[in-house]
């Protein structure tokens, strides 16, 4: 019977890591989308001087709250996996700054 206790106990830990990946992959998926949208619109600020670019101002500003947001997600999903070193995330995730 310990064995069996053993074997279920390994099992709940495999599906809780691999929930936690696909929670990490979502995550990731989501911010990367985050920073091409804000790089979207921030070429749009750039080339508009119409009633548009205020639009455009106020979603950029939501976009990269969202996208900070995303980053911490990010960070404390990887910490809940072990990893505890994110300089790399400043590497691959990019966020544009604020305007």
């Amino acid at each position: 019977m310990g064995s069996r206790t053993a074997d279920d106990h390994a099992k709940l830990l495999k599906e809780l890591n691999e929930e936690r990946i696909a929670a990490l992959t979502r995550i990731s998926g989501t911010l990367e989308s985050l920073i091409a949208q804000l790089q979207q619109v921030h070429e749009r600020i750039s080339t508009r001087r119409d009633s548009a670019r205020d639009r455009d101002v106020a979603a950029y500003r939501e976009l990269h709250e969202r996208a900070r947001k995303y980053r911490w997600y990010l960070e404390v999903q990887r910490e809940a996996l072990g990893m505890r070193h994110h300089q790399i995330l400043d590497e691959l995730y990019v966020i544009p700054g604020p305007l």
